[in-house]
């Protein structure tokens, strides 16, 4: 039996709420390797992890997805019917990433580099300020000590 927050059966609110990300991740993994040991592997968990992240989405869908049978698992028609829009989904989002770390890539970025205590008592106290006159500029602040060459590029924090 399934219910809502309120103990209504069947509701709007039941059926409208999406599962754990979590929970599919690892079903699409384990969907798609057809072996939850392997999906653990790719997705650095454990093995009761991944089978645990299953057989929660399949109490919350409200059936199996998978046959288990001789240490083995085989999707359902249900399973591999979710396992496609999943996929499709996690592929969706995989390149709508991959497109804003690209837009990211090649936006113009600032990099301000200064001695810890000018950065915290003069900078900072003047940083609003500055944001809001100019709200277009994307800097990003790092308290440094030393001299910094411009050679060094690939540094984290500092764009490539």
């Amino acid at each position: 039996m399934f219910t809502d927050m309120n103990g209504e059966l069947n509701s709007q609110l039941t059926s409208a709420r999406l599962p754990s990300l979590l929970a599919l991740r690892c079903f699409e993994a384990a969907a798609r390797l057809e072996n939850f040991s392997r999906a653990a592997d790719e997705l650095h968990l454990t093995h009761g992890a991944v089978s645990r992240a299953v057989r929660l989405l399949e109490d919350d869908l409200g059936m199996p997805l998978f046959e288990r049978r001789n240490r083995r698992v085989y999707l359902t028609d249900a399973g591999r019917k979710l396992a496609r829009s999943v996929s499709d989904g996690f592929d969706l989002m995989r390149h709508a990433v991959a497109e804003v770390r690209a837009s990211a890539r090649h936006a113009p970025r600032w990099v301000l580099s200064c001695e810890p205590t000018l950065l915290i008592r003069w900078l900072i106290p003047r940083w609003p300020d500055f944001k809001a006159q100019h709200p277009g500029i994307d800097v990003h602040l790092v308290a440094g000590g030393g001299a910094f060459l411009l050679q060094q590029r690939h540094r984290p924090g500092y764009p490539s």
